[in-house]
């Protein structure tokens, strides 16, 4: 399979595979981690009160100059060059701001309501302005935390050294093309089990589970058949040591609650996990998804993840930190699922920032 670089609006857009016109019973999907704008790690990992609130003010910091608004442009014109029939968002973050409550971090019971930034809002706003249009078929918030920030650097000021609360809903989502005759029906979605989900003592006063989880929809495009749609996000904090891994368990979840599916199945999403041979222990998921009958019908090449200064999508980052393949697309239906075409985009910065820290993946289908 040759691949060929296009330069676009939207970047570098690889394709491989060979031509066809779109037939009525062909079908186009797109996996986008979108990043929700900041690099959770250092919050995590805190070894007391002032840390966590110093690291949560960095959040907030990150998230605005990561400046989604801007990278939105970006992922709209992905979208308008590849037209794809449906598209499932992975990092849909919504932010959320507050008056300083230690009570919501200490029961987990969030409490604040003024929206700052919310990705799918603002994406479809952009998206929309094309000729393309689009909108959502299902949102399932997942992650849903809220902490004190400490925003002047200065744990002397403030509410017991906060400014504000500010809390993170991590949310993955569906969205469909506009007025071409797409129907969708039987929306489904479910968390992974606390058992299966990573979780952290912070700072050594509060507990914090990361919750993931899977959504899909029966969708029938044009004169084709229906088929399931699914979209997932496996865990990002785990370690690849331990077998079998956080993702790995969670990919078990998946593969049981798609083995219900009935007709054609295009599962996609951000795995987390290489195909095998690319970073020792990040092979579990997808080989315990292989395992359970998926076949693997995205692209190989080129890579699609990550950017390294995740945290500075305008002046750093390199093509060369693409080097894991964690956005995927399988079915465990190969004789209903016929890939056509596959692209990768999204791996040049446009309008002045890389649109994300993952690339997208395109997949092109034919359906029986």
């Amino acid at each position: 399979m040759r691949s060929l670089l296009i330069a676009a609006t939207a970047g570098a857009i690889a394709m491989t595979g060979v031509g066809t016109a779109q037939a009525a019973d062909d079908v186009t999907v797109m996996t986008r981690n979108i990043f929700l704008g900041a690099d959770l790690g250092p919050a995590l990992r805190a070894k007391s009160g002032g840390e966590f609130l110093g690291a949560v003010g960095e959040i907030v910091r990150q998230v605005e100059a990561t400046n989604f608004p801007k990278r939105a442009k970006g992922l709209a014109a992905e979208i308008q060059q590849r037209k794809p029939d449906l598209i499932g968002l992975q990092e849909a973050a919504l932010w959320r701001k507050g008056k300083v409550d230690l009570n919501a971090v200490y029961s987990q019971k969030p409490t604040a309501t003024k929206v700052v930034q919310d990705f799918v809002k603002i994406l479809l706003k952009e998206v929309n302005k094309g000729k393309v249009k689009y909108e959502v078929v299902k949102i399932q918030n997942e992650f849903d935390f809220e902490a004190p920030a400490d925003l002047d650097n200065n744990l002397k000021t403030g509410t017991s050294g906060a400014e504000a609360n500010y809390r993170l809903t991590m949310r993955d989502a569906i969205l469909k093309r506009k007025g071409v005759g797409i129907k969708t029906k039987d929306l489904r979605g479910k968390q992974y089990t606390v058992k299966n989900s990573f979780t952290a003592k912070v700072a050594n006063f509060v507990t914090v589970t990361s919750r993931r989880g899977w959504l899909s929809t029966r969708a029938k495009v044009g004169d084709g058949p229906w088929f399931t749609f699914a979209n997932t996000h496996l865990e990002a904090f785990d370690d690849r040591t331990v077998v079998p891994s956080i993702r790995a368990r969670q990919a078990g979840e998946f593969a049981k609650a798609m083995a219900k599916v009935k007709g054609p199945l295009i599962a996609l999403g951000d795995f987390n996990s290489d195909s095998p041979g690319l970073v020792p222990g990040d092979e579990q998921a997808f080989e315990a998804l292989t395992k359970a009958g998926f076949v693997d019908i995205g692209t190989t090449t080129p890579l699609s993840c990550c950017i390294a200064d995740s945290y500075d999508l305008k002046t750093g980052g390199s093509i060369t930190d693409f080097d894991h393949r964690v956005d995927q697309i399988f079915t465990t239906t190969p004789k209903k699922v016929k890939r056509l075409k596959t692209w990768v985009v999204g791996r040049e910065q446009s309008f002045g920032y890389w649109h994300s820290d993952h690339a997208g993946v395109v997949g092109k289908y034919a359906l029986k």
